[in-house]
């Protein structure tokens, strides 16, 4: 068995860390496996020296083709058994005609049940795999990554929520900023830190801002801590290590990483039910309800329109969720809900899903 894996694994995306731990999981088990990079933007992101290093290798001999990119990128060849990998946010994606070029390939992998409903219910015919992605969980126990990164001094001495993702639509990170304040007086100590990009700190500041005054509870409210664009890996660990608890109230999820992460470094997940993360979190589901997509307008034309579904978080089921947690802080419950959070993060090592990628591949 030898494996072209092709993926815009150097994009600096999550869906490029997607791939490079789908590489590093096949790798870690002994497939043989080749990366061949494709991109989808301008921005350039760093890559494990392992992945260029198998970029040296040739694909001659490959008989399988796992191309890891939008579905209408898909190319058949029959000296290949080729499989597409789709990672979906809503209930459908019918009018992206993705379900036409996903029945091209011999197979499909999908990273979480989710998605598999949402490639039946959308007309893919051909054999859908769950096929779980990964974290290479071994740093983030190092002594590296939490002792030499910097630290957040506003984080010190409270009990802190953190969010880390895309500040897009389908993230409804208003609803958390809503829940927080609404949630939370001004003097209790507990923060709110949101780590995210595609916008500049001013912009995302002004956002939530108009938030608070559209909740009209008080003159004042505690300043959300907010970092926009890139941290190092010592940094971006050492930061999430200060947090209590990981909020993603997603109105749609393929899987979400930062909350594999977060939980493995032992913080347990409040996230949105009915998503792709109900397959790994460890945590809290917050009831959620299926609804019309609405107001995703930077993405796709086709893609999240209203006549596909996603989840909308209940507002006040999160507000008590979140409070919970808060009310929980250094007690044995949340000692014990850290350590099944960090339990459960080892299912999703490199080596383990590694293990059953090689399975789905030899099953084929």
């Amino acid at each position: 068995m030898k494996v072209l894996y092709i993926g815009n694994y150097k994009d600096g995306t999550g869906w490029a860390n997607a791939c490079i731990n789908n590489i590093l999981a096949l790798d870690a088990v002994g497939v043989d496996v080749v990366p061949r990079a494709i991109t989808f933007n301008n921005s350039a992101g760093s890559c494990p020296q392992r992945i260029l290093e198998l970029e040296d290798n040739s694909e001659v001999g490959c008989d399988i083709c796992i191309q890891h990119t939008l579905p209408h990128l898909y190319s058949y060849n029959s000296k290949f058994k080729n499989i597409g990998f789709i990672a979906t946010e809503t209930s459908n994606f019918i009018e992206s005609s993705w379900q036409h070029h996903a029945n091209l390939m011999d197979e499909i992998w999908v990273p979480t049940e989710s998605c598999k409903r949402a490639c039946i219910q959308s007309g893919v015919v051909k054999d859908v795999k769950v096929a779980p992605h990964s974290l290479d969980t071994t740093i983030y126990d190092s002594a590296k990554y939490l002792d030499q990164g910097s630290k957040i001094e506003n984080l010190i001495k409270t009990f802190n929520f953190a969010f880390i993702g895309e500040f897009v639509e389908r993230k409804n990170i208003q609803a958390l900023v809503k829940a927080f304040h609404t949630e939370f007086e001004l003097d209790e100590p507990v923060n709110l830190y949101i780590k995210t990009s595609q916008q500049s700190l001013e912009y995302v500041q002004n956002y939530f801002k108009q938030i608070k005054s559209g909740l009209k509870l008080r003159k004042n409210y505690k300043e959300e801590v907010v970092i926009c664009g890139h941290l190092s890996k010592e940094d971006y660990i050492s930061v999430l290590t200060q947090c209590h608890s990981f909020v993603m109230p997603s109105r749609g999820e393929g899987f979400c990483i930062p909350a594999l992460e977060a939980m493995a470094v032992g913080i347990p997940v409040i996230y949105t039910e009915g998503t792709g993360m109900d397959d790994f979190c460890s945590g809290s589901a917050v009831k959620s309800s299926q609804v019309p997509c609405f107001g995703a307008i930077s993405t796709i034309d086709y893609l999240y329109t209203a006549n596909e579904k996603w989840r909308e978080i209940d507002l006040e089921d999160l507000m008590i969720s979140m409070r919970e947690a808060f009310m929980k802080w250094d007690t044995e419950i949340a000692t014990e809900e850290s350590r099944e959070a960090l339990q459960k993060s080892k299912k999703f090592s490199h080596k383990e899903i590694g293990l059953k990628l090689k399975e789905i591949l030899n099953d084929g």
